[in-house]
């Protein structure tokens, strides 16, 4: 069941979206009614596109969201994707800002873009790109990658990826029954490859 994968973001993917529409990062300034400053990024999945011309506040039509304070972005290939933690996680009310300006936006199309890590896996993070490699099964989604990255040099991938391969290989007759020995593979493979010093992300397009 192809569908399975999604469970797997409760752990592995941060981010979810719609599958069709418009994906937005807006750098943002905000001042509060008690003049204080606030800069964050937020990433909006909208059936509307937007325009320079439009109102934020308008063009949203929430007050509820969750900005990040500061985020790195990582060339994957021909993938562009954000990192950041909890620590720099926040939720704010709109209502509390009197003006909500736009520094930049980015429309980045309809796929994964930010991905919340802990703080052991953040510091796996280095300014220099990572070597990684790529692990697809279109018998267990058409539409999602599972990437290991690594900023040593020295720590070999490809035998991590074969093994990754072989395994859902083995599940291929049936992942729906396989669910749960699946999540708790992934798990356990996550942090152990932590522990090399390689980070394991889930990467999805919209179908």
């Amino acid at each position: 069941m192809k569908k399975i994968v999604l469970i797997l973001f409760l752990f592995i993917s941060c981010y979810s979206f719609a599958d069709a529409g418009y994906a937005y990062r807006f750098h943002l300034n905000l001042i509060s009614k008690k003049g204080d400053t606030l800069n964050g990024y937020y990433y909006l999945y909208t059936e509307n596109e937007f325009r320079r011309n439009n109102d934020f506040k308008d063009f949203l039509g929430k007050d509820i969201i969750t900005l990040y304070s500061s985020i790195s972005t990582i060339s994957i290939g021909s993938l562009a994707l954000d990192f950041t933690k909890t620590d720099f996680k926040k939720t704010i009310n709109l209502s509390d800002y009197w003006k909500v300006s736009i520094i930049d936006y980015l429309d980045f199309g309809v796929t994964d873009r930010i991905f919340e890590l802990t703080d052991a896996e953040y510091d796996l993070i280095k300014i220099n790109q990572p070597n990684f490699v790529g692990i697809y099964n279109e018998k267990y989604t058409e539409n999602c990658s599972t990437i290991l990255m690594t900023w040593n040099n020295d720590t070999e991938l490809l035998n991590h990826r074969n093994d990754i391969s072989e395994k859902l290989k083995s599940f291929e007759d049936n992942f729906t029954k396989h669910n749960e020995e699946l999540i708790n593979y992934f798990k356990e493979k996550k942090e152990s490859l932590l522990n090399k010093g390689i980070l394991l992300i889930f990467h999805c397009d919209a179908l």
